[in-house]
């Protein structure tokens, strides 16, 4: 009897760590797979469907002691999608549906990082007073401010977070599987997701310095925020319904240790959830899907984005190996390295073993092995996910009425 393919959808995979995930996938996945390649240019998404091709042709070729689990030669399709446009995101929910009648997983991984420069000031700065942050941190970028697209979003958030939340909710009913095995949906954050990085008065981000990192955070949010939603009790009853995530109480922190996934109680995580937001979310009753979302970051990966001049890119990259010589552990470099956590929460079973109020961090020592980083998303204040989340849903609402 043939074994059911498992359907994944990567967007952003014609680079980086979109394009490694999708060959990571297929080289470690114990099932078969159709992979649909979610991508905005044409030329380029035909490009990394022949590479990636070729590579699998090699695996199916190689010797089976190189490998840990049998090959399943993978089925691959191009989908043509903008995630920073509305639009174009509906017609590919459509094209989808049409053809799919499940999607086990959904990474969210395609992203923007604009950038209008250098701060060579601060650079300058840093390299006196924290020169580590010049190879772990975006923020010696100048990020211009976002512009609105056509729905009225900020550029920035688009791209990262809104867009793929229509894809989301869009596929809601195809990515609900059982209980034992649930679709997946999986983001690739970022280690420089920060809390101080957002503010609630200006949450797209809009005059934002740093509207990367601000995106970034909303994404955390969002992804522990879906699967409060998934559990399908009323509000009222999400504080205490998960043993992870509801407890206003919940001692929490990360050791980032090489060797274990757990965390070492050492930082209180409180809840604030102001009467404002109470009054504005009435209590409600939703039905249970079976979904998980979970968020991941790729370490300090040396791909295009930010836009930046080559010359400097090369020499980011010499200085990433140094410091990765010199024992710092989130100099993932290269794709490979960086989609190592995507692959490892679609992956693992049971299902159980995974908790959505972590953040899932690839990082390699000095010579490239690997390990992963778990760490505790501590800031996350469920009552600011929920205006935050009732906020993208008003303009998917607002995007849906227009549509109509």
């Amino acid at each position: 009897m043939a074994i059911e393919r498992k359907v994944a959808i990567v967007t952003g995979a014609n680079s980086g760590v979109g394009y490694s995930i999708v060959q990571r996938l297929v080289d470690e996945s114990p099932f078969p797979l159709t992979i649909i390649l979610a991508c905005r240019n044409k030329a380029r998404a035909q490009e990394a469907l022949t590479s990636l091709q070729l590579h699998f042709t090699s695996s199916s070729n190689s010797s089976s002691k190189t490998r840990t689990t049998p090959f399943h030669a993978p089925e691959l399709k191009i989908e043509l999608v903008d995630v920073g446009s509305a639009t174009s995101v509906l017609a590919f929910n459509a094209r989808i549906l049409a053809q799919h009648s499940r999607v086990d997983f959904l990474f969210c991984n395609a992203g923007i990082l604009p950038s209008a420069g250098l701060m060579w000031g601060k650079i300058l700065t840093d390299m006196f007073k924290a020169p580590m942050d010049l190879v772990t941190r975006s923020d010696v970028l100048v990020q211009p401010k976002q512009y609105l697209t056509e729905g009225g979003v900020g550029n920035v958030l688009a791209c990262n977070v809104f867009g793929h939340y229509l894809m989301i909710k869009g596929l809601e009913d195809v990515l609900s599987r059982t209980e034992e095995d649930p679709g997946r949906v999986i983001w690739t954050s970022s280690m420089t997701a920060e809390k101080a990085s957002f503010r609630m008065d200006d949450w797209q981000g809009l005059e934002a310095v740093q509207p990367y990192e601000s995106s970034k955070w909303v994404t955390d949010l969002l992804a522990i925020r879906l699967n409060e939603e998934w559990a399908g009790s009323s509000d009222e009853d999400m504080a205490s319904v998960h043993s992870v995530g509801g407890d206003a109480s919940l001692v929490a922190s990360s050791s980032g240790s090489e060797t274990s996934g757990t965390s070492t109680p050492t930082r209180r995580v409180t809840r604030s959830t102001s009467k404002s937001a109470l009054t504005s979310n009435p209590t409600t009753t939703t039905p249970k899907k079976h979904i998980i979302s979970l968020s991941t970051q790729p370490g300090v990966v040396a791909s295009g984005i930010g836009g930046l001049a080559a010359w400097i890119v090369l020499l980011r990259i010499a200085l990433h190996y140094a410091v990765r010589l010199m024992g710092e552990r989130n100099q993932t470099i290269t794709g490979h390295h960086g989609a190592q956590s995507n692959v490892y929460v679609a992956l693992k079973q049971p299902v159980g073993k995974l908790d959505y109020r972590n953040k899932y961090g690839s990082c390699v020592k000095n010579f490239g092995q690997e390990f992963l980083k778990v760490e505790r998303v501590v800031e996350y204040e469920r009552g600011q996910a929920e205006i935050v989340v009732g906020r993208l849903e008003a303009l998917r609402q607002g995007v849906l009425a227009r549509k109509e």
